[in-house]
């Protein structure tokens, strides 16, 4: 059994999303620190944890084969169990239309194609009187960019090994800092470019984290976080925060994984203990919108944002736990085996 400070900050971190969508999900003005709302600085710190353990994953074993089975069975069996749960039980429960009717559209079949990573946000009168109409679960936005990141990383350890220098993924990392603070910060395109149904932009605005996590893994950078530095930090930009939304993503870039990564590398496990019953992370952040969306409709729209966030969270959580013991743990123990592991379980045997 793992024991380590990641689990509780990704399920804190799925948690805070929860909190964050409420907001607009109620039409309730969004909270926001550094120039980001809640919501938007929970999915990056996902994707700073997912860099560096994804990194982590990759050093441990440079099989492409076994690297894409084991992400591939981490994303895909949740994901298809919730488009199943939508289409077949939460659309006929909340849709505006006729069953016979809502079956009768491609497009609510069509709705499948969130498996295939390709976002689809609506069914048929689904959530048509809501407060936030329309959007069935707008969780699903980061899938797509985080699987695209999961097939960017080893193409770049690849050639920073082909370079034979690290620096090559600190310059990968910069241009994706630097791409970020042109297109998402300084000089946004009036129309966003989408590819595969996805915002480009919005992609633009997550993917640095992922690669600066993955950047203090394959250069050992984690001898320089410490936890007085961290606090540091966190107190100078308390006291002295940004006046810009430039200077915010920049101070950013450096505040954020430093002070995530040194929390879940502290030598006091103070949450370890949170994830001994499972990693319930991904499932509430799979269902955490849906269900949000679901409470909206049946209340008709009369919660505030905190209720709206109480009553989710543990519905949330309960499906969270569900997923994790039937769906995602069974599939994650098909995870292909390196020649190290298998020599590993051989000597426990022994033992």
């Amino acid at each position: 059994m793992r024991e380590n400070n990641f689990d509780a900050i990704r399920l804190l971190a799925a948690a805070t999303v929860i909190f964050g969508h409420a907001h607009p999900l109620t039409l309730t003005p969004d909270s926001s620190l550094l120039g980001n709302s809640v919501q938007a600085l929970a999915v990056k710190i996902f994707f700073v944890i997912s860099g560096y353990l994804i990194c982590t994953s990759w050093s441990l074993d440079s099989s492409p084969v076994r690297y894409l089975k084991k992400r591939a069975l981490r994303i895909f069996p949740a994901l298809f169990v919730i488009c199943v749960l939508t289409v077949f039980v939460a659309g006929p429960l909340t849709t505006s239309l006729p069953i016979a009717q809502y079956f009768s559209y491609h497009h609510t079949f069509g709705y499948f194609r969130n498996v295939l990573l390709y976002p689809i946000y609506d069914l048929p009168g689904v959530f048509a009187n809501n407060a936030y109409p329309i959007a069935v679960n707008g969780s699903l936005w980061s899938l797509p960019i985080e699987f695209a990141m999961y097939l960017a990383l080893p193409l770049i350890m690849l050639l920073s090994r082909a370079f034979k220098s690290k620096f090559f993924v600190v310059i990968v990392t910069l241009l994706f800092c630097i791409f970020n603070l042109k297109f998402v910060r300084i000089d946004p395109p009036t129309a966003h470019p989408v590819f595969y149904g996805s915002d480009l932009i919005s992609a633009l605005d997550v993917a640095p984290y992922f690669m600066i996590g993955a950047m203090i893994k394959a250069c050992q950078l984690e001898r320089l976080l410490d936890p007085v530095v961290a606090l540091f930090l966190t107190f100078l930009v308390a006291l002295v925060p940004p006046s810009s939304a430039v200077g915010s993503e920049l101070v950013l870039f450096v505040l954020l994984p430093y002070c995530t990564l040194t929390l879940a590398m502290s030598r006091q496990q103070v949450l370890a203990k949170a994830g001994r019953f499972g990693d319930f992370s991904y499932g509430l952040y799979l269902y955490g919108f849906l269900v949000q969306q679901t409470a909206n409709h049946f209340t008709h729209n009369t919660l505030s944002a905190l209720q709206n966030a109480l009553i989710s969270l543990p519905i949330a959580l309960a499906l969270a736990v569900l997923s994790w013991h039937y769906v995602e743990k069974p599939m994650l123990a098909l995870k292909p085996r390196s020649r190290m592991d298998n020599l590993k379980v051989s000597l426990k045997e022994i033992k």
